[in-house]
């Protein structure tokens, strides 16, 4: 398999990540509430506390839009009715969907949900499926067609937008504050952080919650930063966890951690953890290798920490091997 260059630049809080500001002139004030399914933080200057509210009022119209458990959503009623009408927030996160699917050769599939959602059930009453479900379960991106009016799935599909909908909420969050002239703050919806400004983020050690693996300062403001772990969401047992590989439809064992950095784009980083979360050690390889759009640092399932890139966008500390 190859890969080549891209030219296109496009739970309860999971605590992958920590960050903090850097040279803000200003005191930072944090508010969280619970959206999409995990614990959301918004920081902001003192003197924005009125806009913290309007943020997470922003993202409570996109989990309208994107969530695949309130009833009235449109994702949720697409799942269930396999159409509904044409939605252009909707449609610009399928028409994402579908070119990282593309730049991954299959690997960013959100058709998974046909395993995740209908058959594991993450969120709901979960269970553990059987490896003959797993496999003969519907997916294939081609099976969902957008037009002027309408989008559609096929019979048998379902998404889960589980592995773009938070980086893209809070790139959709920092373009509505930056158009309100906001250039200081931090947004972070699980494991996805968008820092307004520049900031230091401290990633966690997938072996040991308590201690901080590396600790990336940014060089410049905006770093967009995505982690991905398999040890915190699964069923009954670890080895049963969310990301699982849409070719072979079972989990990726490669790596317990990954994490993603670029510039002005969580959709991108968020995509891009989930992806690679799920592939094989040497695809994974491979295909991070072949990229110069995002910086990563991954740790495989026997504790070996990967990196690349990071120069581009942070200056780090840590132990880091390459």
């Amino acid at each position: 398999m190859s890969f080549k260059k891209s030219t296109m630049l496009p739970v309860f809080f999971l605590l992958l990540v920590a960050f903090s500001p850097l040279h803000a002139e200003n005191t930072l004030l944090s508010r969280t509430q619970v959206l999409m399914g995990t614990y959301c933080m918004i920081s902001l200057e003192e003197s924005r506390s009125a806009e913290i509210e309007k943020g997470f009022d922003h993202l409570k119209k996109l989990e309208g839009i994107l969530s695949s458990y309130q009833k009235d959503a449109s994702v949720y009623r697409l799942n269930r009715d396999k159409e509904v009408a044409f939605d252009p927030m909707l449609s610009k996160i399928l028409q994402l969907s579908k070119t990282y699917y593309r730049q991954t050769e299959g690997y960013f599939d959100i058709t998974i949900g046909s395993i995740t959602k209908k058959l594991y059930r993450f969120g709901e009453e979960e269970q553990i499926p059987t490896e003959r479900e797993k496999a003969q379960a519907a997916t294939g991106i081609e099976h969902i067609t957008i037009d002027a009016d309408t989008i559609r799935l096929g019979e048998g599909i379902t998404i889960d937008l589980g592995g773009i909908g938070k980086g893209f909420a809070v790139d959709e969050l920092s373009c509505y504050y930056a158009s309100m002239g906001i250039t200081e703050g931090e947004i972070a919806l699980s494991g996805d952080i968008r820092c307004l400004g520049r900031c230091r983020v401290e990633i966690q050690d997938p072996f040991a919650e308590e201690r901080t693996m590396a600790t990336l300062y940014a060089k410049a403001p905006n770093l967009s930063v995505s982690t991905s772990g398999t040890y915190r969401r699964f069923v009954k047992e670890k080895k049963e966890h969310h990301l699982i590989d849409p070719k072979r439809k079972t989990q990726g064992r490669a790596f317990v951690s990954v994490t993603i950095v670029a510039y002005d784009d969580n959709t991108l980083c968020d995509a891009m953890a989930t992806a690679i979360s799920v592939m094989p050690l040497d695809t994974a390889l491979e295909f991070v290798r072949s990229q110069s759009r995002f910086g990563y640092l991954l740790v495989t399932s026997d504790g070996k920490v990967i990196s690349g890139n990071l120069h581009l966008f942070v200056e780090i500390e840590g132990k880091m091997l390459q």
